[in-house]
């Protein structure tokens, strides 16, 4: 029984770490906001520009 109940416990740890670890680098690989805004300028003149020469 008390083996049992320590399974369950390594096994909740071991999920709750996990859960720990990818909230903690859900951001890690994101560019800065300035970078993001940078991208959504560039995308919409290109896509002005591709309308343009329609």
């Amino acid at each position: 029984m008390r083996v049992g109940i320590l399974i369950v416990l390594i096994v909740v740890a071991v999920l709750v770490g996990g859960l720990f670890v990818l909230r903690s680098t859900a951001r890690t690989g994101m560019p800065d906001q300035d970078v993001l805004k940078r991208a959504k300028d560039r995308a919409r003149e290109n896509d002005q520009s591709d309308d343009t020469q329609r």
